[in-house]
């Protein structure tokens, strides 16, 4: 299968370099391995920081908030992100820094998506038959 390569003109080995390529739905492996994930190697701990119930106070809120940005860092430069996120919100997990996002951020962006397809289910049957209005 020919890699498409960014190009300083656009997608080298494409007929019009410059139309942008189309987004395309791709579900995560069912097995869970993410050939070329950037965490491969890392400590998976680093992925699941845990309050310390001993060491409350701004330190360790910084120090948390550094271990998570830790995490998101390694998880931007990661070329299988999305497929890690969509298999994360896929499989519901509770804890944990999945696709570059928390728990709380999964869970936002679910109901945000569920938000929006409820919207569209209103519009799709309050919308006039035959589009006459």
């Amino acid at each position: 299968m020919a890699r498409a390569r960014l190009h300083r003109r656009g997608l080298r080995g494409t007929r019009r370099p410059h139309v942008a390529a189309r987004a395309v739905l791709v579900a995560p492996p069912a097995e869970g391995d993410l050939t070329g994930a950037a965490c491969k190697g890392v400590d998976p701990d680093l992925f699941f920081p845990e309050p310390d119930p001993d060491a409350m106070g701004p330190e360790w809120e910084c120090a948390f908030e550094f271990a998570e940005r830790r995490a998101k860092m390694i998880c931007a430069g990661c070329p299988v992100r999305l497929l890690c996120l969509a298999g994360a919100m896929e499989r519901g997990e509770s804890a944990g820094i999945f696709g570059g996002l928390t728990a709380d951020e999964r869970a936002k962006l679910k109901r945000s998506q569920q938000n929006r397809q409820a919207r569209q289910r209103r519009a799709d049957r309050t919308a006039p038959i035959g589009g006459a209005a």
